[in-house]
């Protein structure tokens, strides 16, 4: 597939949490020793690299990095939204039907998605996708779905891995262990398949987080362990199965932001950053498309939570504003920036600084229905973002600057999926949704016939 293949460096995530600290992540993303090799030291892999872009209506969710649009923004001091900020709106209101509220007093302060998303694994690509035993002692999901369904295991777990496992990464540097990998400087991890000797160094941020956030938003999360032809499948199982189907299947998407490719992007000596595409999301279409979904919709989306290169696809569960504090040019001009006249939209009349969290659910390994149980809660994170939005004479959100932390690490990108796959997808590795879907009904009602 063509994800990022070392392009990049890894960016830290550091600074992007006030508060209370998330729930550690170090017991719970990575199965046990001695069931996945390749696993670096101390790196735990929160997210993964995706393979969306929205050029087709309907496309393969991975079929290509998301490229974005190139923003030819340059700094107008009578800008109001970008002009894309304007089109990504429009189409939120063709998609639901009603207009997106803009009116900073009439949006709600805080909203959150019932049910939530359900907590998974990213499947990482280092660890052979679902080929990986994640259950000391159990068949991989891939091994238990070809053992139930008729197909030869051996054959199906290769197609697996060359589909969106290690042997996708053939061209890459070969490698017997994390040490061979290091002068990569590119987060890789030594990748090498069960039963092997020698694999690929494969960045540990590589998976299908492109799938598995759709999944956890449109299908029930599975609650029971279920048995097909003397093979039972435990809720990861399913998560596994249900996850690669959305990587494999057409699935018609909203795209809305612009990507961060890199390249050229320094900051300014008020800490704006130079590429338009990097500063996007703007804010003010952030805190509009925030507030409307999650508060107003009962609807949610999936973000890109690092504005940098790299790709971080959370399937989001909250949002919550937690300072509206109301100044005028003048004070916004000399607070944030040391100047007497504010001086990136000549159209806002006055300004409202805001801190917001947006919370989002990670990545996990451990077993059964996380969401009915209430588990979800230790599997749910996010982060604090400060902001100000340009307002107009009628209170109406026109602009916004990310200020603060929030300069450099804010949403680079939002996505959602319309629709399920069609009923009648099987992938191109022979994995079908009408089977998959079959287990997974039982495993939601936890009846197990």
């Amino acid at each position: 597939p063509t994800v990022k293949t070392g392009t990049t460096t890894p960016v830290g995530k550091t600074g992007t949490t006030t508060g209370t600290a998330p729930p550690s992540k170090t017991s719970t993303t990575t199965p046990s020793a001695g069931v996945v090799q390749g696993t670096p030291g101390n790196a735990k892999p929160k997210d993964c690299a995706t393979g969306w872009e929205e050029t087709k209506p309907t496309r393969k969710l991975r079929d290509s990095a998301v490229s974005g649009r190139e923003l030819d923004e340059k700094l107008q001091t009578k800008r109001q939204l970008e002009a894309n900020t304007n089109k990504d709106i429009a189409k939120l209101e063709a998609y639901f039907g009603t207009s997106m509220e803009t009116t900073l007093k009439n949006l709600p302060t805080e909203g959150v998605h019932t049910p939530s998303p359900w907590p998974g694994p990213y499947w990482p690509t280092y660890q052979d996708g679902i080929n990986v035993q994640w259950s000391q002692g159990e068949a991989s999901p891939a091994e238990k779905y070809a053992t139930a369904f008729g197909l030869d295991p051996t054959d199906f777990m290769n197609k697996v891995s060359k589909d969106n496992g290690i042997d996708s990464m053939s061209k890459r540097t070969k490698c017997t262990s994390d040490n061979d990998c290091a002068s990569l400087n590119d987060g890789s991890g030594c990748g090498i398949r069960a039963g092997q000797s020698s694999g690929y160094c494969i960045p540990t941020w590589y998976g299908i987080c492109h799938a598995w956030t759709p999944a956890s938003m449109l299908e029930a999360e599975p609650n029971c362990p279920v048995t097909h032809n003397g093979v039972t499948f435990h809720p990861m199982d399913l998560k596994a199965l249900i996850s690669d189907i959305y990587d494999g299947a057409s699935i018609s998407t909203l795209f809305t932001g612009t990507r961060f490719n890199g390249g050229s992007n320094t900051p300014d000596e008020y800490g704006r950053h130079s590429s338009a595409a990097y500063r996007d999301l703007n804010p003010a279409f952030f805190h509009i498309t925030a507030a409307n979904l999650l508060g107003k919709l009962n609807a949610t989306f999936i973000a890109d939570v690092t504005a940098g290169s790299e790709v971080w696809n959370q399937p989001v569960r909250g949002f919550k504003v937690y300072e509206q504090t109301e100044m005028s040019l003048e004070e916004a001009a000399q607070t944030f920036y040391g100047l007497e006249t504010y001086p990136w939209n000549a159209a806002a009349k006055s300004i409202v600084y805001v801190k917001s969290r947006l919370s989002w659910i990670f990545e996990t390994y451990t077993d059964g229905g996380l969401v009915s149980s209430g588990q979800v809660d230790q599997f749910t994170t996010g982060a604090y973002y400060t902001y100000l939005l340009e307002m107009d004479d009628d209170g109406t959100i026109i602009g916004g600057e990310w200020v603060y932390k929030s300069d450099d690490d804010h949403p680079d990108f939002i996505w959602f999926p319309k629709a399920k796959p069609a009923a009648d997808t099987v992938t191109s590795i022979g994995l079908s949704y009408a089977d998959v879907s079959m287990l997974l009904e039982k495993s939601v009602a936890c009846s197990d016939s």
